[in-house]
């Protein structure tokens, strides 16, 4: 190396020779490193490891929300799905959960839909499908920034269609420069309600289920972990015989019908944190009130009443608030004529006690169920998803149509019921893992905002939750997270 740097004045007459020289001690002069890397340190998988977490932790700090879609070996468990949600509820607009799973065959979407008034085109033979109720879905089978429709864009659209499934109200569409045209694409659409009927009676909702094969979309397999594709889903609601406009429910809220760089991202598979190598591990509680943190959060939705207390639930409780709440619920169901019971759980946890600089090996919450609906004891486990917004809210006046929607889920466990009528305090002790989550806020300086909501398709699966306003006595049952740092 040292002939090399003194090189200049042999230049004429051995440029080629020493550039061989060159090369060759520094290609030898690289192998001997990195074998010295690799046999005292896991360099490759720590490589990996950040390479995967910035891309992770990039994607997920965008505006841009991100669903991680389950794989299924059989057919896509209803109540194991992947949950986001959109719309509000009111006597005039919709709200939608929308549930996602895929198997080695196809995509699976559900979507349930609250709605007061249900209409359809009753000419069953020939009916235009944006008369009435009706949703699309639309997928880009490549995730990139491209704002035009291209061959890999398909919409699938089905309809309600009163009292009995009729394979006619349902269609998909492909692109041709960039109008959406009929196509003959085989898909599947399961239609139900719940309410009294159709085309001017007073309802509940109604769902569609779509069974997507990956063939219909030129696929032979299934999407490797990781990949990304795009998402957009349309609800179209209509509440009189004369079709009156209503604007349309759109998530992400800000996508456009010809727009691919403008919906969300799938991404196939659930990522699961790797953690950095790390000496010096200690572990940090924060709790509200400990150590004079402050923890908020909140509760959205019926309750633990099923919204009882509003008066019209239809124009109430969408926007009722719980500021204080001392005891939560988390529920859902299939049944949508229940949409007046289903509650989620909001909460912030501050990082600012934490120290800078670390690496996060671990992150874990912890809620303290003390009780559960239906019968206290009876075997009903339900599964409860958590996942991370984006933005603040306030306890004041967080409610079911103004709270933040999901920006990406992160884990769903299943949560049992308490094993005995009465268990020592604080309760039974529900721990999820939120790594992901809590790597991605410390690193970006930010709090850790979580968000919990159940898949069940049960009767009778809420789960009650002590809330971070306990009283002092009984401060051990609040919402808990635990963080391991190391150096």
């Amino acid at each position: 190396m040292r002939t090399i740097q003194e090189g200049p004045s042999f230049h004429h007459h051995n440029s080629s020779r020493l550039k061989k020289i060159s090369w060759l001690s520094l290609t030898t002069t690289i192998l001997i490193f990195f074998i010295i890397l690799s046999s005292t340190t896991s360099f490759w998988d720590n490589l990996l490891h950040f390479s995967k977490h910035s891309a992770k932790a990039a994607t997920s700090s965008s505006t841009t929300p991100l669903i991680n879609v389950p794989f299924f070996t059989t057919a896509v468990p209803f109540n194991q799905t992947a949950i986001f949600w959109f719309g509000d509820v009111t006597s005039t607009h919709n709200y939608t959960d929308v549930r996602i799973g895929s198997n080695s065959s196809e995509l699976y979407i559900d979507l349930h839909v609250v709605d007061r008034y249900l209409w359809y085109d009753p000419k069953t033979q020939a009916p235009n499908l944006n008369y009435g109720d009706n949703a699309s879905i639309y997928l880009n089978t490549i995730s990139n920034s491209s704002t035009t429709l291209g061959k890999q864009s398909y919409k699938f659209q089905a309809a309600v269609n009163g009292y009995k499934l009729r394979n006619n109200y349902q269609q998909a569409y492909t692109v041709n420069g960039t109008t959406w045209n009929v196509a003959n694409i085989p898909f599947t659409a399961v239609y139900g309600w719940r309410g009294n009927g159709f085309n001017g009676l007073e309802d509940r909702g109604w769902s569609m289920t779509y069974h997507i094969p990956f063939s219909s979309l030129g696929i032979s397999t299934p999407p490797s972990k990781g990949t990304l594709w795009k998402l957009a889903v349309q609800v179209h609601d209509r509440d009189d015989a004369a079709n009156t406009p209503i604007p349309d429910k759109w998530w992400p809220q800000s996508a456009s019908v010809a727009n691919p760089s403008s919906w969300g991202d799938l991404s196939f598979g659930l990522l699961t944190y790797q953690p950095p190598p790390a000496s010096g591990i200690s572990t940090y509680t924060i709790r509200n009130k400990l150590n004079n943190q402050v923890v908020i959060d909140g509760m959205v939705g019926g309750s633990l009443g099923c919204g009882s207390k509003v008066t019209d639930v239809w124009t109430q409780l969408g926007s009722q608030s719980y500021p204080g709440a001392q005891r939560i619920n988390i529920q859902n169901e299939s049944d949508i004529s229940d949409w007046n019971c289903f509650s989620k759980f909001y909460i912030t946890f501050p990082l600012s006690s934490l120290p800078q600089g670390k690496g996060l090996i671990n992150a874990k919450v912890t809620l303290y169920e003390y009780g559960n609906s239906g019968v206290q004891g009876k075997p009903n486990p339900s599964y409860i998803q958590v996942a991370v917004i984006n933005q603040d809210w306030n306890p004041a006046t967080l409610s079911w149509n103004s709270a933040p929607l999901l920006q990406e889920n992160i884990n769903n466990i299943l949560v049992p019921t308490k094993s005995k009528p009465v268990l020592p305090w604080p309760g039974l002790a529900i721990t999820w893992d939120v790594s992901l989550a809590a790597a991605q806020a410390y690193t970006g300086g930010r709090p850790l905002r979580l968000v919990f909501y159940s898949t069940d398709n049960q009767y009778n699966t809420g789960k009650y939750f002590t809330s971070s306003y306990v009283g002092d006595w009984d401060a051990n049952g609040r919402p808990t997270l635990q963080v391991t740092l190391g150096s």
